[in-house]
């Protein structure tokens, strides 16, 4: 064996070993650092009232051809603020926009005149091995910022996607969400590298329709193993944003293709330690059909603007016109 293979070969166990210290060798319940103990950004001006519950959700900036998302966020805030039909009659209730930090000034300022209150929230570090074909990918992480918004005793997160039929803040008047769960003692599922569990806990959700038929789901529903991650209701603890992050930290330990859905699926899965509890079926619909508007569901996430059914996008466009046509009538009123 020549002395140029020799070299080779040290130098080549010397790299396994430091990677191999690095991906398996972490220390025990370590989490990526992040600066400070606010979940705010530094330009961040929003004062959130002072109220037991909010309704949050989360807008990401968008390519300059495409503001879908940031019209599907102004179309939410005027049903659960000003529509009749479907605003929240509790004064009890904060309406959240969280804003990452690539949503634009002007947007911003357009989600305040419209009477949401905006908070700029710092995003979430990504950790090197998980990534998606999905765009905005990395930003959606950001969500997990209302798991740290403890001013609040419960905040359900809709995802800005979602077209209501009916009254949505009766949800935290049930009873799956009233109390506290102690987190269970099932030592098998106690995993290498993660970071401790808070003594008690709340994350409640709705089971997504796409492994139950899809758009062919029967109405009632059936349950499945998963949910959605584009509606939930937690009670806030700084305790599970860290423990998500030290889940975040180890390579390859829930599958990153579905980014924060496959991880909170993760941390909140059926067998484990903070299993998560299932919202009645007329709170919500996945992949939302003519049958789900019927028996009145009342919340229905799909991207009706370009996708789902006919009758039901017909629905979404109707509430954008009154959307738009509402502020334009305000404009006018002004001075």
């Amino acid at each position: 064996m020549n002395l140029k293979f020799r070299i080779l070969s040290v130098s080549f166990l010397v790299f396994a070993a430091i990677l191999l210290s690095i991906t398996y060798f972490r220390p025990k319940h370590s989490a990526p650092p992040y600066l400070g103990s606010s979940y705010r950004s530094y330009n961040s001006t929003a004062h959130l009232p002072a109220t037991d519950y909010a309704i949050a959700t989360f807008l990401t900036g968008q390519a300059k051809d495409d503001d879908s998302y940031f019209v599907a966020t102004r179309v939410l805030t005027y049903q659960l603020l000003h529509a009749e039909s479907t605003k929240c009659d509790a004064n009890n209730i904060t309406f959240l926009v969280l804003c990452s930090e690539s949503v634009s000034c002007a947007q911003k300022a357009t989600l305040r005149a419209d009477g949401a209150t905006v908070v700029q929230v710092r995003d979430v570090p990504v950790n090197w091995w998980i990534h998606s074909g999905v765009t905005r990918w990395k930003e959606q992480f950001t969500k997990l910022r209302v798991f740290e918004m403890t001013e609040y005793k419960r905040i359900l997160f809709m995802d800005a996607d979602t077209l209501l039929t009916g009254h949505i803040d009766g949800i935290f008047d049930e009873p799956e969400v009233a109390i506290l769960a102690p987190t269970l003692d099932r030592k098998n599922q106690v995993r290498w590298g993660e970071s401790q569990l808070p003594s008690q806990w709340l994350f409640a959700a709705r089971s997504d329709n796409a492994f139950t038929g899809e758009r062919k789901h029967p109405t009632p529903p059936l349950q499945a193993q998963a949910f959605s991650a584009g509606f939930f209701l937690v009670a806030p603890d700084r305790r599970i944003f860290e423990y998500l992050l030290s889940v975040m930290a180890i390579p390859r330990r829930f599958d990153p293709f579905t980014m924060e859905q496959s991880l909170l699926n993760y941390v909140f899965r059926r067998d484990g330690r903070m299993p998560w509890r299932e919202l009645g079926w007329r709170w919500s619909a996945t992949w939302p059909n003519e049958e789900d508007v019927k028996l009145e569901v009342v919340s229905l996430h799909e991207k009706l603007w370009k996708t789902g059914p006919q009758g039901l996008k017909d629905m979404w466009n109707r509430k954008k016109g009154e959307m738009l046509r509402f502020h334009e009538r305000r404009r006018g009123e002004g001075p």
